[in-house]
């Protein structure tokens, strides 16, 4: 049976489609689990414990030479923060991300959140390697250079996939059409994105042939996109003709 409106209504996608339209924003209220909870207090007690070794070590309580005090002091503070990002980011993930009803937005901005941590800390090591940053930026831009001159294809399939969250030409579980490709959204990476095809030239019909599509995410700049999932209107028409004798 066909879904009423009120049915209709009760859908996530379509619920933020209305909110959008009308400018109302819902509570939501979201509560931490025993786990959650669990891994706050730990990474409390870790930056506790490096403060304390921290104050030894400024203290020089603790009979070793300065070039060790030195390392491990560097050490201590990388800790410090890595514990401080992670636990800001799962902060974020509870409070922020799980207000969201939308899967798929949870879904993307998870995977967002998990690249900008995995930036922090890889800034964070080099802080331990590299005592004067000067040196270290300087080596990070010349890599920087070097490498963005040698991974055009990659560096701008990423830029794509900035533009795909912002912009949202498709999304996971959208079914669009981008160039010959046409089928369900099923994942969008970092550098590329995969589909579900359905039709294709072995069906005449809009059933799933089994293939999977992965096309890299730079061709959403530059090819038009077709797409049959608007929350508001589910549906696409469709004409059959037929003909009556009279």
């Amino acid at each position: 049976m066909p879904e009423t409106a009120e049915e209709l209504c009760q859908r996530p996608d379509v619920r933020k489609e209305l909110v959008r339209a009308s400018g109302q924003k819902p509570a939501a209220e979201v509560k931490a689990k025993t786990t959650d909870k669990f891994c706050f207090v730990t990474h409390a007690l870790i930056i506790v414990g490096c403060a304390v070794l921290y104050f030894l070590l400024s203290a020089k309580l603790l009979p070793l030479p300065k070039e060790q005090l030195d390392i491990i002091g560097r050490v201590l503070r990388a800790v410090a923060l890595i514990v401080i990002v992670v636990a800001v980011a799962q902060a974020i993930s509870i409070y922020a991300i799980g207000r969201i009803e939308d899967a798929t937005t949870r879904f993307t901005l998870k995977r967002v959140e998990h690249l900008v941590v995995a930036l922090a800390i890889a800034v964070i090591a080099v802080s331990i390697l590299f005592v004067n940053w000067y040196p270290a930026l300087t080596a990070l831009g010349i890599g920087s250079i070097i490498i963005g001159l040698a991974v055009q294809t990659p560096m701008k399939s990423f830029i794509a996939w900035i533009y795909i969250l912002v912009r949202r030409p498709y999304q996971v579980g959208d079914r669009i059409k981008i160039g010959d490709a046409t089928g369900d959204v099923i994942d969008v990476g970092y550098f590329d994105t995969t589909l579900w095809e359905f039709g294709g030239e072995y069906l005449s019909t809009d059933h799933p042939t089994g293939r999977v599509i992965r096309f890299s995410n730079e061709k959403v700049l530059d090819t038009m996109v077709w797409n049959y999932s608007w929350p508001l209107f589910p549906y696409v028409w469709n004409e059959i003709k037929f003909q009556i004798a009279y």
